[in-house]
């Protein structure tokens, strides 16, 4: 019995008449399956060449998506002789053009835009009320005011952005109550960029604007 024993355990497996198993083998005449390894991606996903698209008018270009014939006439050039006299000629048309478009009840106006209520304003955009203004936009009761936007009973003072009751102001934004000033911002109850309180503000103003002959209309 023992002998019988140890002759099964030194004894050899027969070896197997079939192939080891292959991940990636596949039966003869097989084609090759898409997604199966980088390497048949490479061979297998090629196609014929895309078709040369011709562009013969304005249009988006996508450069990744083909190959493209560009068929478009070359832009026109210009001499600055030419480009200056185009220029000269349409500020000369546009000097000469006095309507209004959009704009009512304005008197006096010359090419002003949607503005109501106005006279004698000049080149301005969404005005109410105002009169003798210039280069300005989205102004209500302001008088002899030029280059001003989004302010609001002003009174003979430039290029301020975004205030309110200014009178003799320069370059002032987001300001209110500013008689005389310069350059400030978010300021109020200014006078010659002066800080004063509400009370001697209006005091002082008043006494200004008798001295100086001026008022707001």
């Amino acid at each position: 019995m023992a002998g019988r024993r140890q002759d099964r355990e030194h004894a050899q497996p027969a070896p197997s008449s079939r192939a080891p198993f292959r991940p990636d083998a596949r039966p003869a005449g097989e084609r090759p399956r898409i997604g199966a390894s980088p390497t048949r991606i490479a061979a297998t996903a090629r196609g014929p060449a895309p078709a040369i698209r011709e562009i013969r008018g304005p249009m988006f270009i996508d450069t990744a998506s083909g190959t493209f014939l560009d068929l478009r006439k070359p832009a026109p050039t210009l001499s600055r002789r030419d480009f200056e006299a185009e220029l000269d000629r349409l500020v000369r048309a546009f000097a000469r053009n006095e309507e209004n478009p959009g704009s009512v009840s304005s008197e006096g106006c010359r090419r002003c835009v949607s503005c109501m209520f106005c006279r004698d304003c000049e080149e301005c955009y969404r005005c109410t009320h105002c009169q003798r203004c210039r280069a300005s936009s989205h102004l209500t009761h302001c008088v002899d005011c030029t280059g001003l936007h989004d302010c609001a009973y002003c009174t003979s003072s430039e290029n301020c952005t975004r205030s309110n009751y200014l009178a003799l102001c320069r370059s002032c934004s987001e300001c209110t109550y500013c008689f005389g000033c310069v350059g400030l911002a978010k300021a109020d109850f200014h006078i010659l960029n002066v800080k004063y309180t509400r009370s001697e503000y209006f005091r002082v103003v008043k006494s200004l604007e008798e001295e100086l002959g001026i008022g707001r209309e």
